[in-house]
């Protein structure tokens, strides 16, 4: 699993004169995800002194997942393989029906300004990403 941390995004979008967009809707400009990817279920809890965030990954390998925290979002990002039945003869396997997304997948999740990018924990069980936000208390 890969994770990185950022406060700034050096591709902020920028004005004519050089200047970073003071517009707030800019940030939501600076990456997207892709049309073709889906996007896994997330379930946010606020608690006292942190963001607990729980992506449901089944079926996903760690590996194949990057998580990167950013100034006011988490991005995260991976690529899930299409289930398919143990089979030594896979060509006489007829698809009757395929309702778990594959392929890339995509979700970003707005957080608040007071996130600790330094404390992220990240703990990845039983196909649940658990990503641990603790809050700045010095603001």
């Amino acid at each position: 699993m890969i994770k990185t941390a950022r406060r700034n995004d050096p591709q902020q979008p920028t004005s004519s004169t050089g200047k970073p967009f003071d517009s707030p809707i800019s940030d939501h400009f600076r990456e997207f995800c892709p049309v073709d990817s889906w996007a896994p279920a997330v379930n946010l809890y606020r608690l006292r002194q942190r963001l607990d965030v729980c992506v449901d990954l089944a079926g996903i390998e760690s590996e194949s997942v990057s998580v990167r925290v950013e100034a006011d979002r988490l991005v995260i990002r991976g690529t899930r393989q299409a289930p398919e039945p143990p089979s030594r003869s896979l060509r006489e396997m007829c698809i009757l029906s395929m309702e778990i997304d594959h392929g890339p997948f995509c979700r970003i999740v707005s957080l608040p300004h007071q996130v600790d990018h330094v404390r992220v924990q990240i703990k990845y069980t039983r196909g649940l990403l658990w990503i641990r936000l603790p809050l700045r208390t010095d603001e």
